[in-house]
C-alpha cells in the first residue's frame, strides 16, 4: 500500500466557525485594515472541511448600508445571524449576539469536531469549557491585545489573527465585499 505523505489527519475534520463579527469589525479598525472574509476563512479552515460557517451581527434597523454586505456574506456561504440593535435613552446603544453564538455552537456539536469561534470575549470561557466536555475542539481566533486571557488560555488552540494578517488583509485599493461599518456600541449619537 502507498502512503501519501501528503494526508493530515486532521484535514478530516469537520470545522464550524463561529464569527462574532462586532469583535472582529473592531480588532480590524484598530489594526487599520479591511478583512477578505473569504480569504479568512480558507486561512481558518487550513486545509479541513467546512461544515459551516455562522457570523452575527447587531444592525442599526436604519443601516441601509448594512444589506450589501450581510448581502455578500449569505452568498458566500455564511450562515448570517442578525439582531437588531438597541438604541438607548442616554445615546447608548447594545446588540449583543453571545446567547445566539453560544447556542448554535451548543447545538453543533454532535455534527463537527472542531468548532473555531472568531472572537476575544471572555464571556465565551464557559462556553469554549462546556463544548470541550462534549468532546469538541475548540479553538480560539483573535488578535491578542483584544482577547480575554481565560479565554486563549482555555482554547485547544489559539489563532493570532494579527500575526497573520498578510493572508486575509485586503490590499489598498482592493473592492472587497461592501463596505459596512458595523455599528459602535459604545458610541453615542
Amino acid at each position: 500500500m502507498k502512503h501519501d505523505s501528503h494526508l493530515r489527519p486532521e484535514q478530516f475534520d469537520k470545522v464550524a466557525v463561529f464569527f462574532d463579527m462586532s469583535n472582529l469589525y473592531f480588532a480590524a479598525r484598530d489594526l487599520g485594515i479591511r478583512i477578505d472574509y473569504t480569504r479568512l476563512l480558507e486561512f481558518l479552515l487550513n486545509g479541513r472541511r467546512l461544515h459551516r460557517a455562522y457570523a452575527y451581527m447587531a444592525v442599526a434597523p436604519d443601516d441601509a448600508g448594512a444589506i450589501p454586505f450581510l448581502t455578500w456574506l449569505r452568498r458566500n456561504g455564511f450562515r448570517v445571524i442578525t439582531k437588531p440593535l438597541k438604541r438607548f435613552s442616554d445615546g447608548t446603544t447594545k446588540g449583543d449576539l453571545d446567547m445566539e453564538l453560544a447556542v448554535d455552537l451548543l447545538t453543533q456539536v454532535q455534527h463537527i469536531d472542531v468548532a473555531v469561534v472568531v472572537s476575544g470575549d471572555g464571556d465565551f470561557t464557559y462556553l469554549v469549557d462546556r463544548a470541550q466536555r462534549l468532546g469538541l475542539r475548540v479553538e480560539i481566533a483573535s488578535t491578542p491585545r483584544y482577547t480575554a486571557i481565560e479565554l486563549m488560555e482555555i482554547a485547544d488552540r489559539y489563532i493570532d489573527l494579527e500575526a497573520s494578517l498578510r493572508l486575509f488583509a485586503l490590499e489598498r485599493g482592493h473592492a472587497g465585499p461592501p463596505d459596512h461599518a458595523i455599528h459602535d456600541p459604545f458610541e453615542k449619537s
